[in-house]
């Protein structure tokens, strides 16, 4: 009997190769939590009838339905390629040195288009010991949201809208990575303008601007998201916040001039083989949009650094992660 609670949650993904048409799910995720549920609306009468107060069976009806919620994940050295690829859509993968070093693969992920979606699992343990696997079609990720501070372990996070819920879909067995391990902020490093900096916390987050009303006559079912602008003019859009002490006037001089400067954050991992590490590396140019560092006390100034990542014509964004995988 598995234990009756959060303990033996599970959860799988599985690559579709058309949208919304379930496929089996392959590969596990160790989840901090996840948030996915159906929404199903109900479309109700609003004519009158004499003597009738409330709402009467047969005048509502079942309305569109859809998928949504966020999944939180430590950040792994293996396995993550996936979720990296339906989070920037383009990807090539190269081997660094496949003479001294075969067993390294780097797989670099930059904005492109986005895969069909996903099939996601989530086995959820009642009271009574039962896991009850809710399975959901047509999942592709909207946002996403890398995190690291001080003490932790770095995570990463994705905002999933989905096609449709099911129970009806056999509970898979669970399946992880034998050789995962995970990142932290001991192995993090940020460069600002090829200039190392020190910092306290880090979010980044990417918005692809998926449009999610696309419903038509004849299905409650939502057709695939396809993107629009999010801001603008712009559908993707890729921002952030650097926590750090204030300690010159560097960075802030970059806000108040409008200067544009290269962001190398870098989680390097244990070693894989000669010179190679696991490593998860974003690369982007951005702008900084403030902030003036203020004194609220006694302790130490720190200084807030808000980022937006600006395509130059050379740079915008791309994440490198080096892996023992050979594919994503």
């Amino acid at each position: 009997m598995a234990i009756p609670s959060g303990l033996d949650a599970q959860l799988m993904t599985g690559e579709e190769t058309i949208y919304g048409t379930a496929v089996t799910v392959d590969r596990g995720y160790e989840i901090r939590a996840e948030s996915l549920s159906l929404d199903a609306q109900r479309i109700e009468s609003s004519a009158i009838r004499p003597g009738k107060r409330v709402l009467r069976t047969g005048r509502w009806f079942q309305g569109q339905r859809s998928v949504g919620g966020e999944i939180t994940m430590e950040l792994g050295t293996v396995s993550f390629g996936r979720w990296f690829k339906h989070a920037f859509g383009g990807v090539s993968t190269s081997r660094p040195d496949d003479v001294g070093a075969p067993t390294v693969y780097k797989h670099t992920f930059t904005p492109g288009a986005l895969p069909p979606g996903m099939t996601i699992q989530v086995g959820r343990p009642a009271t009574t010991g039962t896991v009850h696997p809710f399975t959901y079609t047509g999942c592709k990720v909207s946002s996403w949201t890398l995190s690291s501070a001080i003490g932790e372990i770095a995570t990463f996070a994705a905002t999933v809208i989905g096609r449709d819920e099911t129970t009806a879909t056999a509970l898979a067995t669970a399946s992880y990575p034998a050789n995962l391990d995970l990142l932290t902020f001991v192995e993090g490093s940020l460069t600002l303008g090829g200039t190392a900096h020190e910092m306290r916390s880090i979010n980044l987050q990417g918005t692809n601007g998926l449009a999610d009303d696309r419903y038509v006559h004849g299905s409650r079912l939502r057709n695939e998201p396809l993107e629009i602008g999010s801001e603008g003019s712009q559908a993707r859009v890729y921002t952030g916040t650097i926590e750090g002490e204030f300690k010159d006037l560097t960075a802030y001089n970059r806000f108040v001039n409008g200067t544009e400067a290269e962001m190398v954050l870098l989680f390097a991992g244990a070693n894989i083989a000669g010179a190679f590490n696991s490593e998860v590396k974003i690369t982007a140019n951005v702008r900084f949009d403030g902030t003036t560092p203020n004194v609220p006390d006694a302790n130490v100034v720190m200084q807030t650094l808000p980022v937006k990542v600006i395509d130059n014509g050379t740079t915008s964004i791309k994440l490198e992660y080096q892996t023992t995988d050979a594919t994503v």
